[in-house]
Parts: structure tokens; C-alpha cells; sequence
């Protein structure tokens, strides 16, 4: 029987989240034990030895990697397994070549995911991002809010994230509302809709869940316009990517007080510098991209993805998680 070679390339550079460790990969390969005779693995950091491991490679693990002139530096490569579940930060495509499936490990984040949307739905309903920024100016605010119980959410991209975060929301006694390019139902979603119907149910939530995969066409779908047609008061999250949302937009929404409140987990640019112009924005709550990963779980759940799929290849059957390279997603 002929191995099948599998690559993982580290870069020590990562959050230790983002970095596959080997007894991570044992892990999984017991997990998978009907695999683990048929492959033969080899590991990378930096890049250091980067061309000679991939040359016979059918399969490579990574976040980062020198992708020009892929095909030539690994003829046998046939599938590439991204460390997330975006490859935003791959764009354009146009480097994939022929023969060479790219994969994410979209719903490894949906556990942590989920929770972090429902801390946030409940964290903007308690008005804590004014309730810590008059912390911040010594301000006693005695801001009194109500439960969840009723109000609506509209989540801006119900994949497997948004599908999580509205069974959240449900839990809290919310009216979800969902948009998302298939608009097929989904059980936890009240009423769901295509991307037309975006403006049309804006003004209808008390908060918005942005969640999206960021491509040309959807950078900035969250701008001046969208922001003004919300309710005053209403409550905006962002746990995707941060150049969905104009920040410049969001920070006049804010000033102006026409919304309640804002967290994003996300930023454009990301990590910011330290001049950025809206560290400072009033009732907005910034954390650094932290809320959707797992830092014991991340990893084992991806493995457990690549490996399925490493089954389905062998078996010739459809693969999950597969990059739409004409989509970008």
C-alpha cells in the first residue's frame, strides 16, 4: 500500500492555538485509527526545509506558507488544509493550481463560537459597552436595561458560526432573523433570507451579528448606510472580519449615539497600530480576534476535520469544507 504523505508547517510566529502540536496529532490519528496505518506525516517550522518536505507531499497542514509556485515545488499535492476558516488573507486565489483542493476547518470554531455570540448578545443588551467606557471617565451610570426575552437579532451570514450563535439566541427567548446566500431554512432561525433582503431587516433588530467571509464583494457590506438604517440604540457585534464594517462608520454610529453599543472582536486593519483612531471610540468594546477559538480544542477539532476528509479523498468521495475559488470562500 502506497503511504499518503502529509505535511504540517508551523510557524512559530502563531498563538500557540494556531500551531499543530504532535501529541495533538497522535491525538487524532487514535481518534481516526482506521487512517493511521496508511499515512506517513512530516513536520515543518518556518519554512526552514519547506520545499524539499512538500515535494512528495499529497497533503499539507498550514497557515502560512510560501504558495507561489506551489505545483512545481509539490507535483503530488492534492489537498491543503488551512488553519481557519477564512482565506481572506490568501486572496486573490489565482495561486491555487490545477488538481490541488483547499480546505478549511470551518465548524471547529462553533462551540466557542456560539458561547462567545451569546456573551456578546447578553453583554450589548446590558449596555456594557457604555457601562465600561464610563468606567473609564469615572462616571457612575446607572444604565438599567431588561432581559433578552423578545427581541430580535438579525444575523448578517448564517453558516455554521451564525447557525451556532442562533441556536444561542433562541436559548435567550430572542426572534432570530438570518441572511445568508442559500436562504434555506435553518430550525433555529425565525425567518430567513438572501443577502437582497439586508436593508429591508435592518431596521427590524434590536442587535446585529455580523458573520460573513470577507471578499471584495463583501468588504465594507456594513458601512454609513447600513449603520444609519439600524434602530437608535440598537446594538452591533462583529466576530468575523473586520473589514465587513467601515470603522469610520461604526465610530460616527457611536458618537452620535444613534447605537447603543458595539463589540467587535475583529478589526480593519488587524492587529491596529498603535495611532489607530478608534481605540477611543465611546461604547465600543474591542478584543483581539480571541472569541471563536478554543485554545485546547481548536486544533483537535481541525485534525479531526482534515482526517475525515483524507477519508473521503481516499475513498473518492466528496469532500467537506472545500474553498469555492470562484466565490473566494
Amino acid at each position: 500500500m502506497i503511504p499518503f504523505r502529509i505535511h504540517v508547517e508551523n510557524a512559530r510566529s502563531l498563538q500557540p492555538v494556531f500551531i499543530v502540536r504532535p501529541d495533538q496529532y497522535e491525538g487524532a490519528l487514535k481518534r481516526h485509527p482506521d487512517l493511521s496505518p496508511r499515512l506517513r506525516t512530516t513536520w515543518g517550522f518556518d519554512q526552514e526545509n519547506f520545499v524539499d518536505s512538500v515535494r512528495d507531499a499529497d497533503a499539507l497542514i498550514t497557515y502560512r506558507f510560501p504558495k507561489e509556485h506551489l505545483r512545481e515545488r509539490a507535483p503530488k499535492l492534492k489537498l491543503l488544509q488551512i488553519l481557519g476558516a477564512g482565506v481572506d488573507y490568501l486572496l486573490p486565489l489565482d495561486w491555487v493550481p490545477s488538481g490541488l483542493t483547499v480546505l478549511t476547518n470551518s465548524g471547529a470554531h462553533i462551540p466557542k463560537a456560539s458561547q462567545s455570540a451569546m456573551m456578546i448578545l447578553l453583554m450589548l443588551n446590558a449596555h456594557m459597552p457604555e457601562l465600561v467606557h464610563s468606567h473609564r471617565r469615572r462616571e457612575w451610570n446607572r444604565t438599567f436595561t431588561t432581559t433578552t426575552v423578545g427581541k430580535t437579532v438579525l444575523i448578517v451570514g448564517v453558516g455554521r458560526i451564525g447557525g451556532g450563535a442562533a441556536e444561542q439566541a433562541k436559548t435567550l427567548g430572542m426572534k432570530v432573523l438570518g441572511i445568508r446566500r442559500n436562504p434555506a431554512p435553518h430550525p433555529a432561525v425565525d425567518e430567513m433570507h438572501g443577502p437582497e433582503a439586508l436593508h429591508r431587516l435592518i431596521p427590524r433588530a434590536d442587535f446585529i451579528l455580523l458573520n460573513l467571509a470577507l471578499t471584495p464583494k463583501t468588504r465594507f457590506v456594513f458601512g454609513k448606510a447600513e449603520l444609519a438604517l439600524m434602530k437608535r440604540g440598537a446594538g452591533f457585534a462583529n466576530m468575523s472580519r473586520g473589514g465587513l464594517a467601515d470603522p469610520a462608520a461604526l465610530d460616527a454610529a457611536l458618537r452620535s449615539g444613534h447605537l447603543g453599543g458595539a463589540v467587535i472582536d475583529v478589526t480593519d486593519p488587524e492587529p491596529p497600530p498603535a495611532d489607530w483612531p478608534y481605540w477611543d471610540t465611546p461604547n465600543l468594546m474591542i478584543t483581539p480576534h480571541v472569541l471563536s477559538d478554543d485554545v485546547e480544542q481548536y486544533i483537535p477539532r481541525t485534525l479531526d476535520v482534515f482526517f475525515d476528509n483524507v477519508r473521503r479523498h481516499l475513498a473518492g468521495k466528496p469532500l467537506t469544507n472545500v474553498v469555492d475559488l470562484a466565490r473566494e470562500y
